[in-house]
């Protein structure tokens, strides 16, 4: 049915609703790799969200078969499903009348979880989104900034270590600045937990900092499935060209990440103390002026422990 590597796969889904003249979603096949942070970017009405929910059934297909890790999701009660899976939405959902600390145990209570072990991962969860347990555990949600509130939303879908995540434009109602923040923070958290998540948005921005690959759908249609790099330089059409605005170059530097385009071989980089290191999340605008800062023809590239994976030099940043 999958490779061991697929966490989500969709075979010859469809989602028609009553009388409509077209389908929400068009027969699609769909393999999300585990461990992947796929977005999917589209206008409303383009069948994004639909597809999300056919996932975890809150929407079951018109026609074909999905499955979870290698199971068919239609052998597994939608509950029992859900509990597997975690799901974000903009509104965050939490419940206004219990505390931050019994809207994060929701899932874990339900599932039997010992009081001491659901007391654990609270604290575990909100440390991990950036809000103190001694501060946060006992206020409600409508004591805090519609940031922190996704932010304990988010805490609240990883409750029962869920090995998927689905997201439905959950930072959408959220200011710019703390947007980026959130948007920042998540990035940090998927590097650390290496969750499989699907994330639907309409900000292409948004799309290409966040997914590991993207897809762009159009009409009930997936248009390409891909990289941010390979979406920016080689878009599958008109439409997608347009819409990621890809003959713009400097945007395509701002959402090209080093790590995108680096040069692994550590051995090749000169030993040198004094030159400028950046992370290898850092976007190709980032790498060329500290490139151009430098007295150095070479900008080294590091990961989260600080340790060296490869080098940028004018060279890769000709290739973007």
């Amino acid at each position: 049915m999958k490779s061991n590597n697929d966490a989500i796969k969709l075979e010859g889904i469809s989602k028609s609703f009553g009388t409509a003249n077209q389908p929400s979603v068009k027969k699609t096949n769909l393999k999300i790799e585990s461990g992947s942070f796929v977005t999917i970017l589209g206008a409303s009405g383009c069948g994004k969200t639909t597809l999300l929910k056919m996932v975890n059934r809150l929407y079951e297909p018109s026609t074909g078969k999905i499955y979870i890790n290698g199971e068919d999701v239609t052998t597994i009660s939608p509950t029992a499903l859900r509990r597997k899976i975690g799901y974000v939405i903009q509104q965050t959902g939490l419940f206004q009348h219990m505390t931050i600390e019994q809207n994060v145990a929701t899932v874990p209570k339900i599932l039997g979880w010992e009081k001491k072990k659901i007391d654990e991962r609270i604290d575990a969860l909100l440390r991990l989104v950036g809000l103190s347990p001694t501060d946060y555990r006992k206020r409600y949600p409508r004591q805090l900034s519609g940031g922190q509130q996704q932010r304990v939303g988010i805490a609240r879908a990883m409750a029962a270590d869920p090995s998927i995540m689905l997201m439905d434009e959950p930072f959408g109602a959220i200011d710019a600045i703390n947007r980026n923040e959130l948007q920042d923070e998540f990035l940090r958290i998927q590097k650390k937990l290496h969750k499989t998540i699907l994330f639907v948005t309409h900000d292409i921005i948004e799309a290409l900092k966040l997914g590991d690959k993207v897809i762009i759908m159009n009409a009930g249609e997936i248009q390409q499935f891909d990289t941010p790099l390979n979406i920016l330089k080689k878009p599958a059409n008109d439409f997608v060209r347009n819409l990621v605005h890809a003959d713009d170059l400097l945007q395509r530097m701002i959402f090209v990440k080093a790590r995108d385009v680096m040069n692994h071989n550590v051995d090749s980089i000169p030993v040198n103390a004094d030159a400028v290191s950046i992370n290898e999340l850092a976007s190709i605008k980032e790498v060329l002026l500290k490139l151009l800062e430098s007295s150095f023809d070479y900008v080294k590239i590091t990961n989260e422990k600080n340790e060296l994976v490869g080098q940028v030099t004018l060279h890769e940043i000709r290739q973007v």
